[in-house]
């Protein structure tokens, strides 16, 4: 059993920091109309979404979503998302915003990120109108589908960045994550959040930090393609204070405290790989009436931090 423990931590390792993508850095910023050599008179926006895709990942159904302005659009994802395709391994992937002009995309703005960021592979750049044409406020996430067009079904949310909850009107920046003319860069070694969106995860820069600036100040201010993750089961096991109790259970309730007395997101799976609960602790309790006699590993995330502890269910 304790081999087979072993192989199954080493399989959710794998299934957070192998195969996934995640959203790295975050941008919003204005450039003045005289900051670079390939601006033409007018003040410019640069957008863009840094991805590392971490593994190797076809990207073939994934999309780029934007919900604008929070609660004020009704809480919900828009028609705002970008198609992402491509087999990467290991190595960043960059969605730009291009916005159009009576019907035509803006030359000026692909011809900015590249005189930015003038080493990158054209083929990890998607130039694209549709998004991400944020605020920075505007929360974005990466999401699997099934199928194309209107028929396509919702997989699951594999990364996300802010919550949409915490946007009252387009107006509202009263948290980290929700800047104006900034951007946010992923802490090293956190994973993808599967929707779940923690605020110290990510660093940011604050409102204005990327407001009138030129090409050089921009490039220096946003350093791209830094983040890294180095997978190891010690990883897993970085929450203080973490207790999970009893342990074997024989009732319905599971009991998960640590240090901080924060709210955490629990998986459940069983010995073969299958994931058969998930939840998050209700005043640090979590409901298992579902899960049958058996042996199971627990995934216990808390503020980016993750632990995996063995459960006897009698």
């Amino acid at each position: 059993m304790k081999k087979l423990y072993t192989s199954f931590l080493l399989l959710i390792v794998a299934l957070s920091y192998g195969q996934s993508v995640v959203i790295t850095t975050v941008a919003d910023g204005t450039l003045y109309m005289a900051g670079c050599n390939s601006t033409s008179g007018q003040n410019i926006h640069p957008r863009f979404v840094e991805l590392y895709v971490s593994g190797t990942v076809n990207l073939f159904g994934y999309r780029l979503e934007l919900d604008p302005n929070g609660t004020a659009d009704n809480g919900t994802w828009s028609n705002n998302y970008v198609f992402l395709s491509g087999t990467y391994t290991d190595e960043f992937v960059y969605i730009v915003n291009v916005p159009y002009i009576q019907g035509q995309p803006t030359p000026t703005q692909v011809d900015i990120f590249l005189e930015m960021y003038p080493n990158l592979n054209t083929d990890n750049i998607i130039f694209s109108s549709y998004g991400p044409n944020f605020n920075g406020n505007d929360a974005v996430r990466i999401a699997q589908y099934q199928g194309t067009g209107q028929n396509a079904t919702l997989i699951g949310v594999i990364d996300q960045f802010g919550n949409p909850n915490d946007v009252a009107s387009s107006n509202s920046y009263n948290f980290a994550w929700a800047f104006a003319d900034g951007y946010a860069k992923r802490i090293n070694g956190t994973p993808a959040n599967g929707g779940n969106f923690v605020n110290s995860t990510f660093t940011y820069s604050g409102n204005d930090a990327l407001d009138n600036l030129d090409c050089a100040a921009f490039k220096a201010a946003v350093n791209i393609g830094t983040y890294n993750t180095t997978a190891s089961a010690k990883d897993f096991d970085t929450i203080a204070g973490l207790k999970m109790y009893p342990n074997p259970l024989s009732g319905k309730t599971l009991y998960i405290s640590s240090d901080t007395g924060m709210e955490k997101t629990v998986s459940v799976y069983d010995v073969l790989g299958k994931q058969v609960l998930r939840g998050k602790t209700n005043n640090e309790t979590l409901n298992v009436a579902a899960l049958t006699a058996g042996v199971y590993i627990v995934k216990i995330t808390e503020a980016g931090k993750t632990a995996t502890r063995k459960l006897i269910v009698k």
